[in-house]
């Protein structure tokens, strides 16, 4: 599912999981479909390598869309994989 977030916070996340220290770059959203039908509640997303490169920092109160592919729990908070399809200025 494709779905149009606004970005909330755009921070650097740190772990230690089952084979040690994890870095991650996570991205609070929160869902603006125009629809109406949106989700109730903000979600955190995790960049990937390429996407950490590209954005890591600037999409802070941007607008982008992100293809989720999978919601789960993670912290008290539901965490999406997917990928950003269109970044804050309309492009991939």
């Amino acid at each position: 599912m494709q779905l149009k977030v606004s970005v909330i916070s755009d921070r650097p996340d740190e772990y230690i999981g089952k084979k040690g220290l994890v870095k991650n770059q996570v991205i609070t959203c929160q869902d603006v479909d125009p629809s109406g039908y949106r989700l109730l509640m903000p979600f955190d997303y995790t960049m990937s390598e390429d996407e950490k490169a590209k954005y890591a920092g600037k999409l802070q109160d941007k607008l982008i869309v992100i293809g989720v592919r999978e919601l789960t729990p993670f912290g008290g908070r539901l965490r999406a994989r997917g990928a950003i399809i269109t970044g804050p200025d309309g492009k991939n």
